[in-house]
């Protein structure tokens, strides 16, 4: 099979497979394969998770086996980042602890005096690039409000290797968590497949993120141009024809020669969109990429995540590209929909290059031109190459003196802090997890594992926990404020009864609603309960003064959190914290036992 049937893969996707299903099961680690999608012919997406986890990638491609082989990639890829510990789920302190090392066997302990003294790469790179305006100490004295968990000092780092000056930079691992996030994480068939990978996805992002704040129009790549790409074409028209939609491919180059091509998918039924990124050294690969990608997790006739176009809609919303960023949804600027390109169609660059320690190589340079330095960590432990990148000025989700998201993030962490320890709240705890709620544009269906990052099996927990609005609705009852409970229960109440249609739900609901008025007003339980009488069922009314009758009791009522203390937890049975722990002790095992070497980086090259 040549390079672009096996698309400059290192290996045939089969043998990928049954590699990493071998490595997972070794590790006693089962496997399922779940959230097929077909509904457009060469279109496949596929999920792959844990199984008794909450550890699932996804995965695309034009086959079944190349969509597979994408998902248990990306299964490598995430478990050996530790990604999902890193980036999601909190872990009780023994556990953060265990084996003796927070993050990595070869992490080192760096002091804020340290940081402000280092020569090296990375961290000389961030401080010559500070505001003027702020004062670095302080800045550092607001990345340390970033940890969740308590370190041994100010700042735990991880060794990362300068591809370019071949030295090796430390760089603090939440500053790597908050400006990177996953971008730039990648595994492969080989470390050369897995750093083209990685590279090609921040160039992707740094296209998607710069056309976006920017307001860049990208050109259209010409019809004459795809025709010489006869498999892209064929996949365009069989997305075409699977309704009234178009299908407009984007030169997302930038003008700067960044192998990056954009797809919008347009429905001229309902005037709706959806966009994506990919990117490749390959013309062929990046716009297959592309193309799949719409359809990974999706049905062409059920698509989620669509946008309907509108002239004047806001897209500077942080979280409008956040979203983007996460789950590939979002609104673009109207400017990216028209004609006045921002620069011209330039076909992609011709190369000779066909391996991937070829290509690798093109992609440094081409890094080099652009005046960026590469940064790699190794992260190979389970023995499927994989890497973490990190190249300055391109891969950054959030700037190193950004000040917003810093303490956006520490009051996550207090917000979280005191929900799982909600036994020992105040009312000054009560009132910042309200504050912290009320600036937070959270989902009208999130609960409250959802906002913590609790994974669970499911949402059968008390009703207080259930919704977030439900959540601040107790809590202000709870301090004494029944006007603001109300407030919060009408918002709740707002969307629910569209939402909710069952007669029984929506009758208990609403006398929640109007005992909670009768408390306003004052009435006495008794003239509430005859009055509620005349339009309720007594035992719902029952139902409602038993939940509402004591607001000391209305968090404690049914159960409460009671996190890191898994034995004596009312909804242990309901939580995959326990699991999620063994799997990430069976990890840090290996990574303790791998003994990789980050100088052995500077051999790559």
């Amino acid at each position: 099979m040549d390079s672009t049937n096996m698309k400059y893969k290192d290996e045939m996707p089969i043998k990928t497979i049954n590699r990493i299903r071998d490595i997972l099961g070794e590790m006693g680690l089962l496997t399922v394969e779940t959230s097929w999608k077909n509904s457009v012919n060469g279109f496949y997406s596929v999920s792959v998770m844990i199984d008794n986890t909450d550890l699932l990638t996804n995965g695309k491609g034009t086959s079944v086996e190349f969509a597979l082989a994408s998902a248990y990639g990306e299964m490598m890829e995430r478990l050996q980042n530790l990604c999902h510990y890193r980036l999601s789920l909190d872990l009780k302190p023994q556990t953060m602890e265990y084996l003796g090392f927070y993050y990595a066997p070869d992490e080192k302990p760096m002091s804020t005096d340290e940081f402000l003294a280092s020569e090296e790469d990375w961290i000389k790179t961030q401080l010559s690039r500070v505001n003027p305006s702020l004062d670095k100490r302080e800045l550092l004295a607001n990345w340390q409000t970033m940890s969740y968990e308590k370190v041994s000092a100010d700042f735990i780092a991880l060794p990362y290797c300068n591809l370019n000056s071949k030295r090796i930079s430390h760089i603090p691992m939440k500053m790597v968590s908050m400006m990177y996030m996953s971008n730039g994480m990648c595994a492969g068939n080989s470390p050369e497949e897995a750093l083209v990978q990685g590279i090609s996805e921040i160039m992707e992002r740094y296209a998607n993120k710069k056309i976006l704040r920017e307001r860049i129009v990208p050109p259209t790549i010409p019809r004459y141009y795809i025709v010489k790409f006869p498999k892209i074409e064929a996949m365009i028209a069989e997305l075409e024809k699977s309704g009234n939609f178009e299908v407009i491919l984007k030169d997302c180059s930038l003008g700067q020669k960044l192998p990056v091509v954009g797809v919008i998918l347009v429905n001229k039924n309902d005037q709706s969109y959806f966009v994506k990124f990919g990117a490749h050294p390959k013309f062929e690969i990046a716009a297959e990429r592309t193309l799949t990608e719409l359809l990974q997790g999706q049905d062409i006739n059920l698509m989620m995540g669509v946008k309907e176009f509108c002239f004047r809609n806001p897209t500077d919303d942080p979280e409008n590209y956040m979203g983007i960023l996460v789950t590939g949804s979002g609104l673009y600027p109207t400017e990216f929909f028209s004609h006045n390109f921002s620069y011209q169609f330039n076909e992609f660059e011709e190369t000779s290059v066909t391996t991937n320690k070829e290509m690798l190589a093109y992609m440094v340079a081409l890094l080099a031109q652009l005046g960026c330095e590469i940064y790699v960590r190794d992260v190979s432990f389970l023995g499927f190459p994989s890497f973490h990148i990190i190249v300055p000025g391109l891969s950054e989700i959030e700037g190193f003196d950004e000040l917003e998201p810093i303490t956006n993030y520490a009051a996550f962490n207090t917000f979280k802090r005191l929900v799982r320890n909600i036994d020992r709240l105040d009312d000054a705890g009560a009132a910042t997890i309200i504050d912290f709620l009320q600036n937070m544009n959270y989902s009208s269906e999130a609960s409250v594992m959802d906002l913590i990052n609790l994974p669970v099996r499911n949402k059968a927990f008390p009703w207080y926990y259930s919704n977030a609005d439900l959540f601040v609705t107790a809590l202000n009852y709870w301090k004494g404020d029944t006007n603001k409970a109300y407030e919060s229960f009408t918002k709740f109440w707002g969307y629910t009864q569209q939402a909710n249609p069952q007669r029984q739900v929506t009758t208990y609901y609403k006398c929640v609603r109007d005992f909670l008025a009768t408390k306003i007003k004052g009435l006495a339980k008794k003239n509430a309960v005859s009055t509620l009488s005349v339009f309720y069922p007594m035992e719902v009314i029952q139902g409602v003064v038993a939940e509402f009758n004591s607001p000391a009791k209305i968090i404690s009522y049914q159960g409460q959190l009671n996190c890191w203390n898994c034995e004596n937890c009312q909804f242990s049975s309901q939580c995959l914290y326990p699991p999620m722990e063994r799997v990430y002790k069976m990890l840090k095992e290996r990574y303790a036992a791998s003994g990789i070497d980050q100088n052995d980086l500077k051999k790559l090259m």
